[in-house]
């Protein structure tokens, strides 16, 4: 399709390297805490790994690094009660994401031995898995979207990123 058989490997390697750097959503709302008498528009970035949550209006200093950025596994604890499901669907894919890292460092440095020894091709395995990674943070951002209007930025890549690996002609 788009890429040459022979760099399918690099492609597959290379995409996982940048989902992990992508934002997967932004969020952004206008909200109006309880007992303040002052609207905030509150940033959210998503990471597979970790959030930026930040309150225009106030000062960062007045923020605190804690409030500011939150790592996945903090995710369903910061969130309110009504969107600990996403948060929860959210840290478990990216534990599952963790592997699937591991396995890019693996295929990165022993490409050769892991496509002679597997019995299936591995840029197909990483076409399947981006897949499914594109379906759960896509669901992950519907449900988000129930609370905030989300925009899935790195959801889209992983849906090109699946589709040109299972579409590449290996030979």
């Amino acid at each position: 399709m788009w890429v040459r058989s022979e760099y399918a490997g690099e492609l597959a390697v290379l995409a996982t390297w940048l989902t992990a750097l992508l934002p997967w959503s932004v969020s952004v709302l206008r909200e109006s805490p309880q007992g303040v008498d002052a609207t905030f528009t509150v940033v959210n970035i998503r990471f597979v790994f970790l959030q930026f949550h930040y309150l225009f209006g106030l000062p960062i200093g007045d923020q605190g690094l804690d409030s500011i950025v939150q790592f996945v596994f903090e995710i369903p604890g910061f969130v309110p009660n009504n969107q600990v499901p996403e948060g929860r669907l959210w840290l478990a894919a990216a534990g599952l994401f963790l592997l699937f890292l591991a396995l890019s460092f693996v295929y990165y440095a022993r490409d050769g031995w892991l496509e002679a020894n597997s019995p299936v091709d591995p840029v197909r395995v990483f076409g399947a898995t981006f897949g499914v990674f594109a379906v759960v943070f896509t669901v992950a951002t519907a449900m988000f979207y129930q609370h905030q209007p989300t925009v899935p930025v790195g959801a889209l890549f992983m849906w090109v990123f699946a589709a040109m690996l299972l579409r590449v002609e290996r030979t």
